[in-house]
């Protein structure tokens, strides 16, 4: 298992830990931690490392947001550790179950003691409201800061099983479209990892070729135009790489719409690449480039007949 996939379990537990009250809240800071060294999360493994280890005062985002704060504007918090803060909160409640026993009292001065006692009560009930609060302030950032990643890990899990399934079919259709196609990809991935100008170039150069070697094998060269409606026809010789590839989105019955859009990324498309080797293109633009293109012929490799009443 990858650290993304550990930390995706980790943090789905955890969420069910804190919704189901499963956990201390010093357990759970503990747990929380691991999943902030698994995505390495800055942020949440400073609000964890100052909840194990205690404030020293320099942490006033996480102050407030943890509820430590003493309210009364006069810059004071507790900066004690969540530990601390648990042992203190049991230790209030112990004193509330012994304080409830009530006492005997008689004689002069039962109305003092009465009051003294009543006194202690509310004095350790405030303590443990305190810590609490603290407490319950503490899980529920965790919970939020958590809930976060969660998506954020979802999410790119989901993109990643999308993507792998995209690159199975467009992988499939480029080996079939050119014997070297892979080939040429795996050299623009090394020629873009060198990062010098020449081997930006270069890589320009063979996605353009690329772009040439799908198009001779979807819509070879012909010499008569190709008619793309009643009146209007388009040149599909040799050169008119472009005009093949609209030629054969329309053969296959796609929506004008689609066509349009189709035509225009790789005009796009092959008018940088073609730009590539003339001007200065930096590393992450031919990137870009590179992936737009893959992935626009990709589109084109695997498109679905619509049928002739799409293509008006």
């Amino acid at each position: 298992m990858g650290r993304q996939d550990e930390a995706l379990r980790v943090a789905e537990e955890l969420l069910a830990d804190i919704e189901l009250k499963r956990l201390k809240a010093s357990e759970i800071v503990l747990k929380a931690s691991r999943i902030a060294r698994l995505v390495g999360h800055e942020e949440l493994s400073a609000f964890l490392a100052a909840e194990r280890n205690g404030y020293t005062g320099s942490e006033a985002k996480w102050i407030k947001r943890a509820g430590r704060s003493s309210g009364n504007d006069d810059g004071k918090f507790f900066p004690q550790s969540i530990a601390k803060v648990e042992a203190g909160l049991e230790a209030a409640q112990q004193a509330i179950t012994a304080l409830q026993g009530g006492g005997n009292y008689s004689g002069d001065y039962i109305m003092g003691a009465s009051r003294d006692h009543d006194t202690r009560i509310a004095q350790q009930a405030l303590t443990a409201s305190t810590w609490s609060g603290i407490a319950g302030q503490v899980v529920a950032a965790i919970y939020d800061m958590v809930a976060e990643i969660y998506h954020e890990l979802l999410f790119s899990e989901l993109q990643a099983t999308l993507f792998a399934d995209t690159q199975s079919k467009v992988d499939g259709s480029l080996a079939e479209a050119s014997g070297s196609a892979l080939e040429k990809i795996e050299r623009v991935s090394d020629r873009l990892r060198d990062g010098d100008p020449e081997s930006v170039s270069q890589a320009l150069t063979t996605c353009r070729r690329l772009i040439d070697s799908v198009a001779d094998h979807v819509f070879p060269a012909q010499a008569e135009p190709y008619a793309i409606g009643e009146e209007a026809t388009l040149a599909v010789g040799s050169q008119n790489v472009l005009n093949r590839l609209q030629a054969y989105t329309h053969q296959r019955g796609i929506a004008k719409g689609h066509r349009d859009r189709l035509r225009r990324t790789l005009a796009d498309l092959y008018g940088r690449c073609s730009a590539g080797t003339h001007a200065d293109v930096t590393v992450d633009e031919a990137r870009f480039v590179f992936l737009q293109t893959y992935v626009s012929l990709g589109e084109i490799l695997t498109l679905t007949d619509y049928g002739e009443t799409e293509a008006k």
